[in-house]
């Protein structure tokens, strides 16, 4: 935290020489700035700016500024607007200058947050109303902006890890496709003209070729409807409930994504915490923004557990399936200590590592896996279409 810190105090350093030179347009603030005088361009604009998303390593960048600012001693408004001429998004541009709007106009920091509700999500919001009625905002701002800049490297690993194998198999897929409309076809007029009996293998492939050719209409048809359903379905509580749980359950994917949720859990519960929530009302937060409808079923009925007296520790323990024996053993060591939150971010800090090194060998495995897919594929292909040459050559010969 301190080396965090320390950086932020240098980019404070570098943003106040800079923004004293620098002239800035005229501010947007949301609900004020009259749109009826903008231009058919400017709508345009404001219509794509004002349904675009803000990205979590650009909030994280927000709220660390903002802290090292108000550590700094600059009043919190005067920080917002240095911080409206100094972010790069449109969006979270708009957003900031209308909070500091706000600010002008006698609401809280933690109230004019509560306007971007589809921005700042509930936890964030939470922790800064909690911090300021304790007074120490800008020490839970270093935390939401340290838990921000955590979440998003976590989900730029696993997406660098998924698109190596996603590709390959998306060019494999591909390949064969290729292969069975256009290939297959014109080897099939060879074998028509011979009387040798082919392969399995080949009448099998030669069969693929000539459904995939004449009926690729009802694939794609089937494809559609599929999505559709799926889609629908997994909108549906019920379907959401089971979708979820069968995602816990798919080999070597389903582990993975039990340290992530039980990650997002302890995290998100010991910062609010640590920012002085009630446990309760933490657990209801942290049910909100785990991700995953099992997950959240089961923090809402630890929440209940919780206010009749039980032990969150007792609570969770009834399903060591979501939460190992491990984590329920450290949260009970954090109720007895009275150092809950303290605890609940060092599971964090574990569980983080331990997906590091999940992801790292689970990248290791799937390179052989995919080369032994593919060459499944191609030995496949080559039998089918080589074994039956091979015999009218010998057959002519």
């Amino acid at each position: 935290m301190m080396n965090y810190e320390k950086e932020s105090e240098k980019k404070l350093e570098e943003l106040l020489s800079k923004v004293q030179k620098e002239t800035h347009e005229e501010e947007f603030i949301y609900g004020v700035t009259s749109r009826i005088s903008r231009g058919w361009r400017q709508r345009m604009e404001d219509f794509f700016i004002d349904r675009s998303r803000v990205p979590s390593r650009e909030k994280a960048y927000f709220f660390e500024l903002l802290a090292t600012m108000i550590r700094a001693g600059i009043p919190l408004n005067k920080a917002l607007k240095i911080l409206v001429g100094r972010t790069a998004n449109a969006r979270l541009k708009r957003v900031i200058a209308t909070l500091s709007y706000e600010l002008e106009h006698g609401r809280s920091f933690s109230q004019a947050l509560d306007r971007f509700s589809e921005i700042f999500e509930e936890t964030e919001r939470g922790v800064i109303r909690s911090a300021e009625a304790v007074g120490h905002l800008e020490q839970m701002l270093f935390k939401i902006a340290d838990n921000l800049d955590r979440r998003n490297d976590l989900m730029m690993r696993l997406k660098g890890a998924l698109v190596y194998p996603i590709a390959v198999l998306a060019a494999l897929v591909i390949g064969v496709v290729v292969m069975l409309i256009f290939v297959v076809p014109r080897i099939k007029e060879i074998f028509a003209q011979s009387a040798l009996e082919l392969p399995m293998t080949t009448r099998i492939l030669l069969n693929g070729s000539e459904f995939l050719t004449n009926f690729w209409w009802l694939i794609v048809l089937l494809i559609l409807f599929g999505t559709i359903v799926f889609h629908v379905y997994t909108h549906t509580e019920e379907g959401r409930f089971s979708w979820d749980f069968r995602k816990l359950r798919i080999p070597l994917i389903g582990p993975m994504l039990r340290k992530i949720f039980v990650l997002r859990f302890t995290d998100t519960l010991g910062i609010l915490v640590e920012s002085g929530l009630p446990i309760n009302e933490a657990l209801e937060y942290t049910a909100g923004v785990i991700g995953n409808e099992v997950y959240r079923v089961k923090t809402y009925e630890a929440l209940g557990l919780v206010q009749e007296g039980k032990k969150l520790s007792q609570a969770l323990a009834e399903a060591p399936f979501l939460f190992p024996e491990t984590v329920t053993n450290m949260i009970a060591v954090g109720e007895h200590a009275a150092t809950l939150g303290e605890l609940s971010q060092k599971i964090g800090s574990h569980y983080h590592k331990e997906i590091d090194f999940t992801l790292k060998n689970m990248t290791t495995v799937l390179g052989p896996v995919l080369i032994l897919v593919i060459g499944v594929t191609v030995a496949f292909f080559a039998l089918s279409v080589l074994s039956p040459i091979f015999s009218l050559t010998q057959a002519v010969s």
